[in-house]
């Protein structure tokens, strides 16, 4: 009971570091100066995080229906390293060039923000993610294909979207004052990226030791 507490635990924290990682944090403002248009702003952050949420518990999905057919002991075990690999990325101690290129899709919209709108713009958000949040994706999706449940892939990726849009909402209710401090936070992303490396390696042990339930 205790190992599943520190699972949800660290895939909720996992979507909070994603929020605050170098890749996203940065064009927080861009986003909510797009979601404010209308004069909607909280109701179209909501439908922003329904259209990010769509994708990712979609993939958690499959992640756990696939888990059903290839995961064992070993792959357990492989996927468990691979996940720690990744964590030490973050942590900047290796460097592997390929998680370092980026891919961003350009935002496009309309002379005024609608409901539509704000729900697309979730899903090009989570189709345009890029590669230096890849570490933490990638480590909550194998967590999600481990027990070889659809259900359960689907239960993980949403622990870790309610942890990416913690601070969203957040942001979206008391965007005069936090917005403003986001150049003071943007000096310390670098701990954040530190502290995604450390949650990303904890999971990849608790893959290996099958700690999960």
């Amino acid at each position: 009971m205790l190992d599943q507490q520190l699972l949800i635990g660290t895939v909720f924290l996992a979507g909070i570091a994603s929020f605050l990682s170098p890749c996203i944090f940065p064009i927080i403002p861009i986003y909510f100066g797009i979601l404010s248009k209308g004069g909607k702003k909280v109701l179209n952050t909501f439908l922003f995080i329904l259209g990010l949420s769509l994708t990712f518990v979609s993939l958690g999905f499959s992640f756990g229906f696939l888990g059903n057919i290839l995961f064992s002991d070993t792959t357990r075990v492989i996927a468990g390293l691979l996940v720690i690999i990744l964590g030490v990325h973050q942590l900047g101690i290796i460097n592997i060039g390929l998680l370092e290129r980026t891919k961003l899709v350009e935002i496009k919209t309309s002379g005024k923000s609608t409901a539509l709108e704000a729900f697309v713009l979730g899903l090009t958000f989570s189709l345009g993610w890029t590669p230096c949040i890849g570490p933490i994706l990638a480590s909550v999706l194998a967590l999600s294909g481990e027990e070889g449940s659809a259900l359960y892939g689907a239960a993980m990726m949403l622990v870790y979207v309610f942890g990416l849009a913690t601070p969203f909402m957040l942001f979206s209710i008391f965007s005069e004052r936090l917005l403003n401090r986001t150049k003071s936070l943007n000096r310390h992303l670098d701990k954040f990226k530190l502290i995604g490396g450390i949650l990303i390696i904890v999971m990849g042990l608790l893959l290996i030791t099958n700690n999960l339930m």
